[in-house]
């Protein structure tokens, strides 16, 4: 079954690609330096950024000013113990509000444009890739035209719900995992009953979802 659980978690995961629009927050490229504090990774998507935007030095620096801010106050609310979690959820929503407008805000209206056109792009490719994805299941497990609308039906609604967890900022990290979690059980349950015994078995041995679902 552990291979079914985690087929079924690809499945919600891929329900992303097909529904890119719906995102509730735009891609790292959309907001550079949206990462944990001191993160290279996030560094490293920064430059890139700055680099096919072409950025002046200027907003280099304000660039890496804005994130040098915005890592002191994630650091200094970790490091307040006098507040209650509500507080510090509330705190730390606006301290990241604020950091996305102030990198909006960096933005000339070419580089804007040229953000939308990027995204507008990705889109396009994940649609493609999610497409391909559907006919290589349908073709592996032998759906029915019925069965493999169910299943998209099944993969957008998931998707939907991951989606508000995952935006949802008054959910601590461990309270979206475990919401998370319920809602791949629940689809893993719906799963039953769009696929017969034989695709469910193939779905769990032959791992075709997880590899679909890349």
């Amino acid at each position: 079954m552990k291979k079914l659980f985690i087929a079924v978690l690809a499945l919600a995961v891929s329900a992303g690609a097909a529904q890119a629009q719906d995102a509730p927050q735009q891609k790292q490229m959309d907001h550079p330096g949206h990462h944990r504090p001191g993160g290279h990774e996030g560094y490293r998507r920064d430059q890139m950024l700055a680099k096919k935007l072409n950025f002046s030095d200027q907003q280099k620096q304000q660039l890496k000013d804005i994130n040098q801010q915005y890592h002191q106050q994630l650091a200094d609310l970790n490091k307040n113990l006098d507040i209650t979690v509500r507080e510090q959820r509330a705190k730390m929503a606006a301290i990241r509000k604020d950091h996305m407008q102030q990198i909006q805000n960096l933005y000339t209206p070419e580089q804007k444009a040229q953000l939308q056109k990027m995204k507008e792009e990705r889109m396009e490719m994940a649609k493609v890739n999610a497409k391909a994805r559907a006919e290589k299941m349908k073709i592996k497990l032998g759906l029915t035209d019925d069965q493999a609308q169910k299943l998209q039906d099944l993969r957008t609604a998931t998707f939907t719900k991951i989606k508000d967890v995952r935006s949802n900022e008054s959910l601590t990290p461990d309270q979206k995992r475990e919401q998370m979690k319920a809602i791949v059980q629940d689809q893993k349950q719906q799963l039953k009953s769009v696929l017969t015994p034989d695709q469910l078995k193939q779905l769990d041995e032959g791992g075709h979802q997880r590899k679909w679902s890349k």
